[in-house]
């Protein structure tokens, strides 16, 4: 099993090395993507859009103020600053980075037709707006890829998941949907290991459920959307809990969010 120990805010800008631009647009180009984003968001958000080339916060959300102690302004800086990871816990930073650099190790090693068929998702504990450290999910959305097979921007959203429930939660899931499979990777003491979790297989419905579930809806509104009774919608659910081993439905779209289920 491999292991990589955490490294510094220099080495991971380093191992990025020099990157082409085009003149491209990042955020008309990532434009409906941030759209969508708050379609699919399960609480407190926001997202962030990259420029690799110069190293900086390109743009972030207008709601960044709600989110963390700085206002929008102070978010446009050098990455080389390290104002991004510092507003990690200091225990989380180095895994972090470490974390960020095996996500792009992945990326470089894999075929052009299946770089848009890979997403990374991240999780540790982030300041919030009165300085106080809350668990979040840090999500890649999508990556802009020149020519040159270089990532020029990237867009990320970072999800406030505090007031859920998760056991054993990862550093890093590696999600995969050419091969419809997800790989786990956490720290244990200096480390990332990989970890094997078995995940359940979910039904075409039970995915419409959970969907609706993760957008706040009750069960009887979940039955008014999908044209089917209420006791047929309390019995999913009782299905799915039982296949996740989880008890309650915040257990569940926990279980759902972290293993990237739907």
């Amino acid at each position: 099993m491999k292991k990589i120990p955490p490294i510094t805010k220099e080495y991971f800008l380093d191992s990025l090395g020099p990157r082409n631009r085009t003149q491209v647009k990042y955020y008309s180009f990532f434009e409906n993507k941030i759209n969508s984003i708050k379609d699919h968001a399960i609480g407190l958000h926001i997202w962030i859009l990259f420029n690799l080339v110069e190293r900086k916060v390109e743009i972030v959300s207008e709601n960044v103020e709600q989110f963390t102690p700085f206002k929008k302004a102070d978010w446009i800086h050098n990455m080389e600053d390290g104002f991004f990871i510092n507003l990690f816990h200091p225990d989380d930073r180095m895994y972090l980075l470490s974390a960020f650099q095996l996500a792009e190790e992945m990326r470089l090693q894999l075929d052009n037709s299946r770089k848009g068929t890979v997403k990374f998702n991240f999780y540790g504990r982030m300041m919030d707006m009165n300085h106080e450290y809350r668990l979040v999910m840090i999500k890649s959305i999508g990556e802009y890829i020149n020519t040159q097979n270089d990532v020029e921007a990237s867009l990320t959203a970072v999800f406030d998941i505090s007031h859920y429930k998760i056991p054993n939660l990862p550093l890093l899931s590696v999600i995969d949907y050419s091969k419809e499979e997800t790989q786990y990777y956490k720290y244990i003491e200096r480390d990332i290991k990989n970890v094997d979790i078995e995940v359940p297989k979910i039904a075409k419905r039970e995915k419409e459920i959970l969907n609706l579930m993760c957008e706040g809806y009750n069960t009887p509104q979940i039955a008014f959307e999908l044209s089917i009774s209420y006791h047929t919608v309390e019995n999913h659910k009782r299905n799915l809990r039982k296949k996740t081993n989880t008890k309650t439905s915040s257990e569940l779209i926990a279980f759902v969010m972290i293993h990237n289920l739907i």
